[in-house]
């Protein structure tokens, strides 16, 4: 077939800048009128105020009157260098090494933390290793596990810098499952939209902070191994030659509005996804292996604000999900694939459908929608988009791709090839040769394009293209 069916041009909806975000004190304002209406208001974020760690650093000095003596066996102190720090503890008001202020610049080479009992709140002193208030330390060679309801590993918030290399730290959460009642606190478990279970996550980056994991293991019991919070404009997490693990019921890593997650090299291993991509933000996947129970990411956006777009980039690596690999509940996207080796258990690449969360953002205009590129790849998988608010468009370039494609706005390169494996229907927005598409007998594709024409494929298949 020589003939070339020419593509429809169609004005697609821009991206739009959004310039909006929601504060640490907006996000506990509307979360309380959801989930708390009539009831005094509740910050989840804040700790305990007599929440003590065993060392405490402020504005770069080791202060022995904030710090909790009793539960430190063991170690060297020497300013702000610490060594072979040793502490256990039972109450979850006490926490590990905690520093604040801009003056404080902490260096902890080798660190056996344990801590147990319900804590409350993100970070603050009663976590295994926390910064806050411009703070910075860099954590080698440690070991950190706790367990109870809200206890953190390790968090950086309030204009912070963390850099762990070489460590193991794991939360455990307090005992959870279908037969074990869950914690009743506001935030103190998962939002159900989020389809996983748990109490604690293993570490938090938020309000304007940065954290770098080099060769670490962060593993979650439940809920996740590394996420973020309340950007507040910019957070920055990193993860290099890493172990990502959820063991029981988790996410692998979270990018709330305004928050930039990146992973290089790492080996992720999921009992739920890998990923939850929410409002504006972005991940960034090189060269990373994944084992997901479910999606590797998940998409949404519940902020009301319908111009956000949320990004997933991979390039290299090997991807295997139990469930769809992408799912997109009503968002705007952009993932980009560049040479990966991504296979669903469920055959479905990418599934879109109108979310059921009561905060989901309205759509009252044309949106910049769900866009698929992928470039340079062999790939399996069905496209279905079932959004009704917003369109989906996939660009191929030297990509072949097998699998069914509903509702789908397509342009292909003229090295792209597509096998439908099931009736399909798309909108062709570039010219192509019906060579590059193939179906099996029985199999019918219905297109829409700038002509009226009907081809037999290769393989028995039709494809039949209406002019619009």
């Amino acid at each position: 077939m020589n003939k070339t069916i020419k593509g429809l041009t169609i004005d697609k909806p821009a991206r739009k800048a959004s310039t909006n975000l929601a504060m640490m004190a907006d996000i506990i304002k509307g979360v309380n009128a959801v989930l708390n209406p009539g009831k005094p208001e509740i910050d989840w974020f804040a700790p305990d105020p007599s929440a003590k760690a065993a060392i405490h650093i402020k504005n770069g000095r080791y202060e022995k009157s904030l710090s909790q003596d009793e539960i430190l066996y063991g170690g060297e102190i020497d300013g702000q260098n610490l060594r072979d720090i040793k502490v256990t503890a039972y109450k979850g008001t006490e926490g590990g090494i905690y520093a604040e202020g801009s003056a404080s610049n902490v260096t902890v080479d080798g660190a056996y933390i344990s801590t147990a009992g319900d804590g409350s709140g993100i970070g603050g002193p009663s976590s295994g290793a926390a910064v806050k208030y411009g703070a910075n330390m860099t954590l080698k060679n440690a070991v950190i596990n706790t367990t109870g309801r809200t206890r953190y590993s390790t968090a950086a918030e309030e204009n912070s810098t963390l850099r762990v290399y070489d460590s193991v730290i794991w939360s455990h959460g307090m005992a959870f499952g279908d037969e074990i009642p869950e914690p009743t606190e506001l935030m103190s478990t998962p939002p159900p939209a989020l389809e996983i279970k748990g109490n604690t996550r293993t570490h938090c980056t938020m309000s304007n902070s940065q954290s770098y994991f080099y060769n670490t293991k962060i593993i979650c019991d439940g809920w996740a191994a590394l996420s973020t919070e309340s950007s507040e404009g910019y957070v920055y997490l990193e993860a290099n030659g890493c172990d990502i693990v959820c063991t029981k019921s988790g996410y692998g890593a979270y990018s709330d509005p305004g928050c930039h997650d990146v992973f290089n090299n790492c080996r992720i291993d999921t009992s739920c996804m890998m990923g939850i991509i929410a409002g504006n933000s972005d991940m960034t996947f090189n060269n990373c292996t994944a084992k997901c129970g479910s999606y590797f990411g998940l998409m949404h956006c519940v902020n009301g604000w319908q111009e956000e777009v949320a990004e997933a980039i991979v390039t290299g690596g090997k991807i295997r999900t139990k469930a769809e690999a992408f799912l997109v509940k009503s968002h705007n996207v952009l993932i980009d694939l560049h040479d990966v080796d991504i296979k669903s258990a469920k055959g479905i690449l990418v599934k879109t459908i109108v979310n059921d969360d009561p905060c989901a953002t309205k759509v009252t205009e044309p949106v910049y929608g769900v866009n698929i590129k992928m470039k340079d790849m062999s790939v399996e998988g069905d496209l279905i988009h079932l959004d009704t608010d917003r369109a989906m468009w996939a660009e191929l370039a030297a990509t072949l791709i097998k699998g069914k494609m509903e509702n789908v706005t397509l342009a292909m390169d003229t090295g792209s090839k597509w096998i439908a494996t099931a009736d399909s229907n798309v909108i062709m927005i570039a010219d192509i040769n019906p060579a590059q598409i193939d179906a099996p007998e029985g199999v019918t594709i219905k297109a829409v394009a700038s002509e009226t024409a009907e081809y037999t494929l290769a393989s028995g298949g039709k494809l039949i293209v209406t002019e619009k």
